[in-house]
């Protein structure tokens, strides 16, 4: 190709890539047609303005991967551009062209951020290779520029969900509710239950989902377990309290330290282990059940009968206590199924001297089947609701 109003000769390129969009900003048509038939032949899309105020509307409208703009353009000169189209998109290269190079303009063109500053004619080995240098420098920055965007979103996201744990957490108190003997009409223990103020985030599986979100469950369990001390504290004759405990409890050391608070009232506190599908998280799990037993605790699991899971935490953690599924438990009057099932675990739990709990016992009919196959240890609405200590049983 023959040198043409300030180029000189090249050997245009293909990558095979989308086609990057330069934008060209001369007010000399011969250059900037003869710019056009270059870069489109090198495998770049082009578009070209003729001034300043042109080139601006055209870098507001649309998305460019490079400017190469004249200084010397009416309107605004380059530099005035270099700026304008800055403001929109603050990492788009611009190139600078001059074929009266000053000291002056170069300084600003630096300090104001221009890629490059070319010096006409042009070479086109120097033009190609600023032109490639170019647009993937403005890939990688818009792809950073997304990356970081997404990483601030995500650190919104993070701090408003811990706005939301923090108040949750500032509003928390324990409710409880009764286990009954049927048969000796009595309360043998209360179950506590986290509760807060909270109205945004009340649900007790969402404040675990949140705390476990955020590497918040030391904290959470450590504040459950102290506001149970407290309440035993004030109220020496309680019969004993099933204390819920995620399976992460397990990993805090503070659970271990007869420093803590709940460890004061080991020997009337049965831990309920919950969410035992992740009990392989915890790889010695059968050594921190046992450390806990020396302590005194005793250990409890719930939903038996909810499939391997349940059956395996029986085996695995051997139980001082379990409770049947409430699954199990709905409807047992009317589903034989679920009464051959009942009574099946009710005779392994008599075999193994496991007490057994019924939970989530709603109606008087759920209740009279029970009894009929042996069970006796109740909890649920038909006894009584959680509430602030203590709610008083009907039995």
């Amino acid at each position: 190709m023959e040198a043409k109003a300030g180029f000189a000769q090249a050997s245009p390129s293909q990558d095979g890539k989308p086609r990057p969009l330069v934008l060209v900003v001369d007010d000399d048509e011969t250059f900037a047609r003869s710019c056009v038939r270059v870069l489109e032949n090198w495998g770049y899309g082009v578009k070209t303005a003729s001034d300043g105020d042109a080139a601006v509307a055209l870098a507001r409208a649309q998305q460019f991967d490079v400017v190469l703009t004249d200084i010397n353009v009416p309107n605004l000169n380059g530099l005035e551009i270099l700026r304008a189209v800055r403001e929109r998109d603050r990492d788009i290269p611009v190139v600078l062209m001059t074929g009266g190079p000053g000291l002056d303009s170069a300084r600003v063109a630096v300090e104001w951020g221009a890629l490059s500053y070319l010096i006409k004619p042009l070479s086109m080995s120097q033009l190609q290779d600023v032109l490639s240098r170019a647009v993937q420098m403005h890939r990688v920055a818009r792809r950073e520029r997304r990356i970081l965007h997404c990483t601030e979103e995500h650190e919104r996201e993070l701090e408003a969900m811990r706005l939301r744990f923090d108040r949750a957490l500032a509003g928390m108190w324990t409710a409880f509710q009764p286990i009954v003997s049927w048969s000796n009409k009595n309360v043998v223990a209360y179950e506590a239950l986290m509760r807060t103020t909270y109205a945004e985030l009340c649900s007790p599986l969402e404040i675990l989902k949140t705390a476990e979100a955020l590497d918040q469950m030391p904290m959470l369990g450590r504040k459950t377990r102290g506001q149970v001390a407290e309440v035993m504290r004030n109220h020496p004759n309680l019969p004993g309290v099933f204390v819920n405990l995620h399976v992460l409890d397990l990993a805090d050391d503070d659970l271990y330290s007869t420093h803590a608070p709940l460890s004061e009232f080991a020997p009337r506190i049965h831990l309920e282990i919950t969410e035992r599908m992740a009990l392989e998280r915890i790889p010695d799990i059968r050594e921190r059940v046992a450390h806990l037993r020396r302590l005194g605790f005793r250990i409890a699991v719930d939903d038996l009968g909810e499939g391997y899971s349940g059956l395996n935490s029986f085996a695995q953690l051997e139980p001082d206590v379990v409770k049947l599924d409430m699954s199990l438990i709905r409807g047992i009057d009317t589903t034989p199924t679920k009464r051959k099932m009942v009574h099946a675990l009710a005779s392994l739990c008599l075999e193994l001297k496991t007490p057994l709990v019924a939970e989530g016992v709603e109606t008087e009919a759920e209740r009279d089947i029970l009894v009929d196959i042996g069970a006796d240890l109740f909890q649920g609405y038909l006894f009584a609701k959680p509430g602030a200590p203590f709610p008083v049983p009907n039995i």
